[in-house]
């Protein structure tokens, strides 16, 4: 029995320690991953892994472990923060691989990456024909950037000399079956307004609305209810068939 506490005990400390922890250093950490942050956050799993399960040595040796490579790692990004030289050492720099249509083989190699895998990550942008391909470099976290070629570029209202419309971000006031009131108030709204709305759409009960977003640019609501009655409109993408 106090093995058993003993471990739930030192899985609680090893869970917090390394949610704080990882708060600290970043969302970097989790968001932006280059090579070096990958092996940095299984280094740090397993540091707290060992101190949840170790019982053979005490929790407060894991845990200075854990602190100090915390430590490192936050001491680490803010020299690469302050130095352009520390950051190429730390986290490498971008490569291009592609250059005006053409493939260059000395920048794939130096980077392990193969034709094949330049390929399907132009594809992932769209880009099914190496010739469409202006610029493709490859990040620091493994993801490629491609800039297509002029006459491969998507129309944009600048291109046929229209003003477009100025987009903003939606605000949920509706969020499984409850108002947020706290954006009404941000986007000057009343629960009146919104109850009148809900009229309109002939909903008369909160629960039924999964989401309900707001857009203040034109001012209009959008509502997904539980029930969508989508009948013969559905889309059934999958090849097995009960």
């Amino acid at each position: 029995m106090e093995t058993i506490i003993e471990i739930i005990l030192q899985t609680l400390l090893a869970f917090y320690g390394t949610f704080f922890f990882a708060r600290i250093i970043g969302k970097k950490q989790v968001g932006e991953l280059t090579f070096y942050d990958y092996i940095n956050g299984i280094t740090f799993g397993s540091i707290a892994g060992n101190m949840a399960s170790d019982l053979q040595q005490r929790t407060w040796q894991h845990f200075i472990g854990l602190f100090l490579f915390a430590t490192l790692t936050f001491l680490m990004q803010y020299i690469a923060l302050k130095s352009r030289k520390a950051r190429k050492i730390i986290e490498g720099e971008a490569t291009i691989l592609v250059h005006q249509g053409k493939i260059l083989e000395d920048n794939l190699r130096k980077t392990r990456f193969n034709v094949g895998d330049l390929l399907s990550e132009l594809r992932k942008n769209n880009i099914f024909d190496i010739r469409d391909a202006h610029f493709a470099i490859l990040e620091t976290d493994g993801k490629l950037s491609v800039l297509p070629n002029a006459n491969k570029k998507p129309v944009s209202p600048q291109d046929l000399n229209l003003s477009g419309q100025e987009e903003s971000i939606c605000t949920e006031l509706i969020l499984d079956g409850e108002i947020i009131a706290a954006n009404l108030d941000q986007n000057g709204l009343t629960r009146e307004w919104l109850e009148e709305k809900l009229r309109e759409n002939n909903i008369d009960k909160l629960e039924k609305v999964v989401l309900a977003s707001y857009n203040p640019v034109d001012k209009s609501i959008y509502f997904d209810l539980k029930d969508d009655n989508l009948g013969k409109d559905t889309v059934d993408i999958s090849d097995f068939k009960e």
